[in-house]
């Protein structure tokens, strides 16, 4: 991506904020509310730890749920990591990185400063193959459908790596940080084993069980529907925006996690707030003529899944 391509990003956020102001001179840009975040965390946490309870009073015959909601609350618990990248869950930054080092991203195997690393590379040069981290190449052959490409990614060793190891597996954690990572999950494992062993050991392996499984499977499907399989240039060509529409979001994008485009728009504006400003763009020609909005994830036109084929591989 050349360096008209990355002024091509930064013109998509300028003009789209002043048709915003123009319609709406009163606009303000949503702050951050600490007590939303902490409220999102301690639930996300709660419902892991019932989970793993339930399995642990009622037995393995229930794991395969404990699974999909643990795996699920894991993707939560992520989303809200990348949230705190951006300062979005407290106005006051030392609040906002405690609450991401204490409880989201230690957990997830990550490193919040090496997360905000990245992540703001791939802000920065959305879409380009050498300056994007996040960046995945076509993987459809002539004939395929998007589930083949879904396939192919969720096979990728980098990406069951990452969803198992987090940052260890791309070696690029200081000795500090991989220090603090194993101190979180040393205590944490420690404390709980201090009330009841077996329960340990238990949640232990629901919670690896859970990122390599649907945590693993989530997690692709929603870097997929972010950008893949569309043209790099500019932000409205490369990002799509699915809009909450009910239980499959909450599985998929929780935490409103779907309205990339806006959020890739707005990227200060905290992730309680996307929806409401999804509603003001789309009544914005300019947001409406260009945007990439998907209202389902399979069918229709366009669908999260488009652009996945071999015609754009």
């Amino acid at each position: 991506m050349d360096s008209s391509k990355k002024s091509s990003i930064y013109t998509d956020r300028v003009s789209i904020r002043h048709a915003l102001t123009a319609r709406d001179p009163a606009w303000q840009q949503p702050q951050p509310q600490t007590w939303r975040a902490i409220r999102d965390i301690v639930f996300d946490w709660t419902l892991i730890f019932v989970s793993a309870w339930a399995v642990y009073r009622v037995g393995w015959v229930i794991s395969p749920v404990a699974l999909v909601i643990i795996g699920n609350r894991q993707r939560a618990l992520g989303n809200l990591l990348h949230e705190a990248s951006h300062g979005n869950l407290s106005a006051h930054r030392q609040i906002n990185d405690c609450l991401a080092h204490l409880l989201l991203a230690a957990p997830l195997l990550t490193s919040l400063s090496v997360y905000r690393d990245q992540h703001a590379r791939h802000h920065a040069w959305l879409g380009d193959p050498q300056r994007d981290p996040d960046v995945l190449l076509p993987l459809a052959h002539e004939g395929d459908q998007w589930y083949h490409a879904y396939a192919r990614c969720l096979a990728k060793s980098t990406m069951l790596r990452g969803s198992a190891m987090g940052h260890f597996s791309e070696g690029n954690l200081g000795f500090r940080q991989q220090v603090e990572i194993f101190a979180w999950w040393l205590s944490t494992g420690l404390s709980i084993a201090m009330v009841d062993l077996h329960f340990a050991v238990l949640f232990g392996a629901l919670w690896l069980g859970a990122r390599i499984t649907v945590f693993h499977a989530i997690t692709t499907f929603r870097e997929m529907t972010d950008h893949y399989g569309l043209k790099p240039g500019g932000i409205f060509s490369f990002t799509r925006e699915i809009p909450d529409h009910g239980p499959l979001s909450v599985l998929l994008h929780p935490h409103h996690n779907g309205y990339h485009l806006t959020h890739h728009l707005f990227p200060a504006v905290p992730y309680h707030q996307l929806p409401r400003l999804h509603a003001q763009l789309m009544e914005l020609d300019e947001y409406d003529d260009r945007a990439f909005v998907c209202h389902a994830y399979l069918n229709g036109s366009p669908s999260g899944v488009a652009g996945w084929g071999a015609h754009h591989g």
